[in-house]
């Protein structure tokens, strides 16, 4: 597979949210998905300060991206009102872990075209399965099914906002936890890696189980055994080096 997403030791993100609406600069529009990213707390201030509209605009004129907390953890977020642009954003940053949220409208053209030319970007790099991290929000879904049928396993269409928030924190946990498990299987396993995505899959499925109000007992009770597991070996390698 030609898209490896690198795994850096360090809590610099490599995971690439790209949100593409032609909306996305109304300040009342996705009101809800808005407020789930939050710029770079402040140290001594433990309250994240939210995204404003202002710095998502300034995101569409210089087609950058910038560091954002998505639901607590880190993420990088690019936003765009053009396929042109986003495709673009594509080509520049495929050795990250994409998350794509598009409108239906834009989707429509934007999703053949992209899996198209980088259906790698949403391939396992190891087991060669799909990834489901397409993310359709549309006022009608009965309106992009005929399209989005063909790419039934990379997209998930939603009308409501609360309802893709909720999936993408659930997806994006699974991955984080799916990750982990690799690095510790690597020889050496990479632990602090492995110990920065078991904490983010943590925070995820905390705040999926609070807002679905799902118990998620058995993926939290095995992150809790794995990061014992990964600060016990630290704990060893550090004794080790002194």
């Amino acid at each position: 597979m030609t898209n490896d997403a690198t795994v850096p030791t360090e809590e610099e993100p490599n995971n690439l949210i790209i949100w593409l609406d032609e909306h996305i600069g109304d300040s009342n529009w996705c009101q809800q998905l808005k407020k789930a990213f939050s710029t770079q707390p402040d140290p001594k201030n433990p309250i994240p300060v939210g995204l404003s509209d202002n710095e998502l605009v300034e995101m569409l004129v210089s087609e950058g991206h910038i560091p954002v907390h998505f639901e607590g953890v880190q993420f990088l977020l690019a936003a765009f009102k053009d396929i042109g642009s986003c495709i673009r954003c594509f080509y520049q940053n495929q050795h990250k872990r994409i998350f794509f949220i598009t409108s239906g409208s834009l989707g429509k053209q934007a999703v053949p075209e992209i899996l198209d030319r980088l259906k790698d970007t949403f391939t396992d790099p190891v087991t060669e399965e799909p990834y489901m991290f397409i993310y359709v929000f549309c006022q009608n879904i009965e309106y992009q099914v005929e399209w989005a049928l063909e790419y039934r396993n990379y997209i998930q269409i939603f009308n409501f906002e609360a309802d893709l928030l909720a999936r993408m924190m659930r997806d994006m946990g699974d991955y984080f936890l799916t990750e982990s498990k690799r690095l510790l299987d690597e020889s050496p396993p990479n632990n602090p890696a492995a110990q920065h995505r078991l904490t983010w899959a943590n925070e995820l499925f905390q705040r999926y189980s609070k807002m679905e109000k799902v118990p998620m007992k058995a993926e939290l009770d095995e992150i809790n055994r794995l990061l014992e597991q990964v600060e016990e070996e630290l704990r060893s390698s550090s004794d080790e080096d002194d």
